[in-house]
């Protein structure tokens, strides 16, 4: 998976006018800071396509650092990874288990905060992310945000000129890094815009290696629910089959 199916940026820029900030544009095009701040948890069910192979994803996460994500062909779950208060685990199909690596749990980790914080919290996750030079791609001159997050993971963020929507992500990193490490440089691309209670969803977000222009990877929003009760225990890590 991707680290992050919804993508909130954050920043923190000094006020230098009375004109609202960048920041101030973004957080208000993905519903405002109330409404983001209301999202402590979020179950997302998702449609995902990948040159090989299309599967089902049932993505549930809840403030600070707990998730899982289950991949279902049909009705079998073939993998599951998640973050149990921040440790990383993986289920293979067969029910065996495993800590994911490193990399596999801070992209686990980074896709959280992108899927349950606003840009306007990132700061206090250590995150710093800065105004970078207008950008033109396609003809459009995009406003952009340059992210360093607190793990030196590095992503500029393209916003819409118009809404500051988050159109267009670019960053170095492995699809699955725990399948296999090699990184590319990525483009994500998302549209179809929804609001759902009150914050902005990219409903298809395609995900394409810029060295190659292939599309590796295209999610599509079925289904949101913010602040869903979860079943005691969701999160944590499965004991062996």
């Amino acid at each position: 998976m991707k680290q992050s199916i919804l993508a909130l940026a954050g920043l923190t820029l000094a006020a230098c006018s009375n004109e609202p900030s960048l920041l101030d544009r973004h957080v208000t095009a993905m519903g405002g800071e109330a409404a983001l701040e209301s999202v402590n948890a979020i179950r997302l069910e998702l449609d995902i396509t990948e040159p090989t192979f299309n599967v089902r994803g049932v993505y549930q996460a809840e403030r600070p650092d707990s998730m899982r994500v289950d991949i279902y062909v049909g009705e079998n779950r073939v993998f599951s990874e998640g973050l149990d208060d921040g440790a990383g685990w993986q289920m293979f199909a067969d029910g065996s288990i495993e800590a994911t690596s490193p990399e596999g749990t801070l992209a686990l980790l980074r896709g959280l905060h992108g899927n349950l914080y606003g840009a306007h919290e990132y700061a206090a996750l250590g995150h710093t992310i800065t105004e970078g030079e207008p950008a033109e791609i396609d003809g459009v001159v995009y406003p952009t945000l340059d992210f360093l997050m607190s793990d030196g993971f590095e992503e500029r963020l393209y916003l819409d000129p118009e809404t500051f929507l988050p159109v267009r992500d670019r960053s170095e990193y492995a699809l699955h890094p725990d399948v296999n490490p090699d990184q590319e440089f990525h483009e994500t691309r998302r549209s179809e815009f929804t609001m759902i209670e009150g914050v902005m969803f990219p409903m298809l977000q395609e995900t394409v290696d810029l060295r190659t222009g292939e599309v590796v990877q295209t999610v599509r929003i079925v289904s949101v629910e913010i602040n869903p009760e979860f079943e005691p225990g969701v999160f944590a890590m499965p004991s062996e089959e």
